[in-house]
């Protein structure tokens, strides 16, 4: 299982990436942004808890230390993140949010090594650096950055959240299994969507519309599925097996997976400084996980 792990969170990042698809399919749903992610986080954890009813009813016991560190990734590193990620895109635009959220990995490597006694070395800070270069021209960056301050704050702090969110499951719920990782942050977070959707929408009209168009039901449930309920769990079983900087650096894949994806499937037009992006991501991948001879990549 230790060598799948790498793979496993390329996987995961393959299905973040996939985000863009659904966010296609569903942009004529007549709900606002935050209203399709609230609806489908509150669809991804009813999903998770009949998954886990009916075949690991194991997982749903937690100590109240599991359950006080699940609230705080459910609430801020989770739903909150994406609250934040979205008004960034709003406010600055996809390629701008992509990049200041790809400043994670460097606050995840920061923390583990200030505080967790974690070595950096210069083939980590190339990596790093080729990381966050590539993730900047993949997100197109270069056809001119977003001006809109709060709209940078937001992707800053969605950043942080994100870190936050990697950190507190490797490290506050490490005794438990990757089914009550996936499960109790999205509790939490099911239920901050809940009410905003109850304090700043028409729940009511919400209902009404998913009720009569079944269609619309099934894309939401299978964007839960794949881009939430699937990623958590691969990333989650993986962080057992790697380290957290290791772990952060591998997600960065998913901006490339969602390049590929809109060139492949919606025939969207990648440019010169694109593809030099997604060429130094996947250098940076294979720089994070490359092991000297005689010792191993710390």
């Amino acid at each position: 299982m230790r060598k799948l792990a790498p793979w496993m969170v390329l996987l995961a990042a393959v299905l973040w990436g996939s985000n863009g698809i659904f966010v296609n399919l569903l942009a004529d749903s007549g709900f606002s942004a935050i209203e399709r992610t609230s609806v489908r986080m509150f669809l991804a954890v009813f999903m998770e808890a009949v998954i886990l009813f009916l075949s690991d009813r194991k997982s749903f016991r937690i100590d109240r230390k599991g359950l006080l560190w699940s609230l705080f990734i459910g609430v801020f590193g989770m739903y909150l993140f994406l609250v934040l990620y979205t008004s960034a895109i709003a406010r600055v635009g996809m390629g701008t949010a992509g990049v200041l959220i790809y400043l994670m990995p460097g606050l995840v490597t920061a923390y583990s090594c200030l505080f967790k006694g974690e070595r950096f070395t210069s083939l980590k800070g190339i990596a790093l650096a080729l990381n966050l270069l590539g993730c900047a021209l993949v997100s197109g960056i270069m056809n001119g950055a977003g001006n809109n301050l709060t709209g940078i704050l937001c992707g800053i702090a969605a950043a942080f959240f994100y870190a936050f969110n990697n950190i507190a499951v490797a490290h506050g719920l490490k005794g438990c299994s990757p089914a009550t990782k996936m499960f109790y942050p999205a509790l939490f977070a099911g239920m901050s969507a809940f009410v905003y959707l109850c304090m700043f929408s028409d729940i009511g009209g919400i209902v009404s519309r998913l009720m009569t168009d079944p269609k619309l039901i099934f894309f939401i449930a299978l964007w839960a599925l794949c881009c939430s309920i699937l990623t958590y769990y691969l990333f989650n079983t993986a962080l057992s097996y790697l380290n957290i900087v290791t772990a952060s650096m591998l997600s960065t894949f998913e901006p490339v997976a969602a390049v590929l994806f809109g060139v492949i499937l919606f025939h969207e037009r990648q440019g010169l400084f694109g593809w030099i992006g997604v060429i130094l991501v996947i250098a940076s991948l294979i720089l994070i996980e490359f092991k000297p001879e005689g010792g191993k990549n710390e």
